[in-house]
């Protein structure tokens, strides 16, 4: 141990390396924990996978696990729209604009579906999609670019403004004066 005495200074700056080293230990320690989360969930949907193949007579085979396992995670996303319905944030509606909240899948060449389901907020994507998406309707297949898969567009949702509560409703929570 070092004898000397030691300024604030220094013993601040030692404590400031100290808990930065702490601090980048927690966020590496986060992140781990974010991945076995991830890594936990895919595996119960892949158990949940293969009870429903043998619930239904069908093999444990890859394919079948497979197609359980997407079809556990389209029911998901049903699940988060549905929710959100529920709520009020979303409301149904049949063109895609501004403020959408759009449900559709991906079709190949082919005309077969490859992935069964894709949500997303219209802001979330390119600005070059919004473009081409802007103004589909339901039933609609949007060609989203060379090399890339259709998109058929199979729900519309805006996206519900929450409303002021009246001032009836303000004054109605106001106490009482006794003046």
């Amino acid at each position: 141990m070092d004898n000397q005495k030691k300024s604030a200074t220094q013993r601040l700056s030692e404590l400031e390396t100290a808990f930065m080293s702490l601090y980048g230990a927690a966020d590496n320690m986060a992140r781990d924990l974010m991945v076995i989360k991830e890594a936990i969930k895919l595996l119960g949907n892949k158990v949940d996978a293969m009870v429903k193949c043998l619930n239904k007579g069908k093999g444990l085979s890859d394919e079948n696990i497979a197609a359980e396992m997407v079809e556990n995670n389209v029911q998901e996303l049903k699940s988060r729209v549905d929710n959100m319905l529920g709520q009020g944030v979303l409301v149904a509606t049949d063109t895609v604009v501004d403020n959408t909240f759009v449900v559709g899948r991906e079709l190949g060449d082919d005309g077969k579906i490859v992935n069964p389901r894709i949500q997303f907020l219209l802001s979330a994507v390119k600005p070059e999609l919004q473009d081409k998406l802007k103004g589909a309707k339901v039933g609609d297949k949007v060609d989203t670019g060379e090399g890339k898969m259709p998109l058929e567009v199979l729900e519309v949702y805006t996206i519900a403004t929450p409303k002021a509560p009246e001032q009836d409703e303000l004054e109605g929570d106001q106490p009482e004066s006794n003046a």
